[in-house]
């Protein structure tokens, strides 16, 4: 049984659990449960390890990143509860190691954290034909593309991207097209950002792309782009590698694990536009340091970051909490 993942925090896990406890016990009425597996500490995995326990049922829970991070420094009632989640759960997960490192601080688990990387969809994700894409698209076949996808909120750092873009515009080949997916409350401010540095006709604002098409989204860019400011396990890198894309990221939380500089691609510093931008040019300037970064990364996606790499490290994790 799967817990949903839910944002509601930790203020919220009594009532998380008192709303799933009658649902769950007669599932496992019907169909017995071998394991729970909740997604974030609270208030999944807080009410998960509860349910586990009244149900002789073991509980995993997986830390992505704002439940380790972000709630714990809420205070001390809501760093109690994920620390609680973390000492009562029969096996905790985390998304990376610098996140596993985050949860080991709150509080000693039972067994060792375990590591299991995020991955792509291999049936949506995968290498395609640039030209295509940019047709897909709507923007020309030629000249240099940086790709972004995600949203456009200030933890993604999207506002220092589009101040590289203006460094970027000041090269004497002038900026290259900046193709963006993904919708948020910046949007306009950047809009007019972009303006003011004279790059608005090199953007294109795609806004929410459905899934099955972000592939296409990727693969009209020559290089990726990440610039967060925080990131669990960039799930968006994975997908980008599985396209066969060098990445441009910062070297944030876990995103160092996964955009190995300059292998697969190159690290910036957070909130950095220079050096964003340096970086950007660096990729989009060496076609065949490009091509080596992104078949490296595609390499490495097809056996780390897939579903299916996911769903093997998973088992064995499943087959651990239920043999004792």
């Amino acid at each position: 049984l799967t817990l949903p993942g839910g944002r509601l925090g930790h203020r919220n896990a009594d009532a998380f659990l008192l709303r799933i406890r009658g649902t769950v016990r007669r599932i496992h009425a019907e169909w017995p449960i071998d394991v729970i597996h909740a997604h974030m500490m609270v208030p999944d995995g807080w009410a998960a390890a509860r349910m586990g326990h009244e149900l002789g049922v073991p509980a995993v829970g997986t830390a992505h990143r704002a439940d380790v991070l972000d709630v714990p420094a809420q205070g001390a009632k809501a760093r109690m509860r994920v620390a609680e989640a973390i000492r009562t759960l029969d096996a905790v997960v985390t998304v990376s190691r610098a996140i596993g490192d985050a949860a080991d601080a709150i509080a000693r688990p039972r067994r060792p954290i375990t590591v299991v990387p995020n991955g792509a969809d291999a049936a949506v994700f995968m290498p395609r034909d640039p030209a295509e894409a940019r047709r897909r698209l709507g923007i020309p076949a030629e000249g240099p593309v940086i790709s972004y996808v995600g949203k456009l909120v200030p933890r993604k750092g999207v506002d220092t991207l589009i101040e590289a873009m203006g460094i970027l515009a000041a090269r004497a080949a002038g900026a290259p097209r900046l193709v963006m997916a993904g919708i948020g409350g910046m949007r306009e401010p950047l809009e007019q950002r972009a303006a003011q540095l004279d790059v608005a006709d090199r953007i294109t604002w795609l806004g929410k792309v459905p899934h099955d098409d972000v592939g296409w989204v990727m693969s009209a860019g020559d290089v990726f782009v990440l610039p967060s400011l925080s990131e669990g396990l960039p799930t968006v890198v994975c997908e980008a590698m599985a396209c066969g894309l060098p990445v441009v990221a910062t070297a944030v939380d876990g995103t160092p694990e996964i955009v190995d500089d300059p292998a697969t691609g190159l690290l910036v510093q957070p909130h950095d536009a220079g050096g964003l931008a340096a970086a950007l040019a660096r990729v989009l300037d060496d076609p065949d340091m490009a091509r080596a970064m992104g078949a490296e990364a595609l390499r490495r996606s097809e056996a780390e970051y897939t579903w299916a790499a996911n769903a093997r490290r998973m088992e064995q994790v499943y087959a651990q909490v239920t043999q004792g």
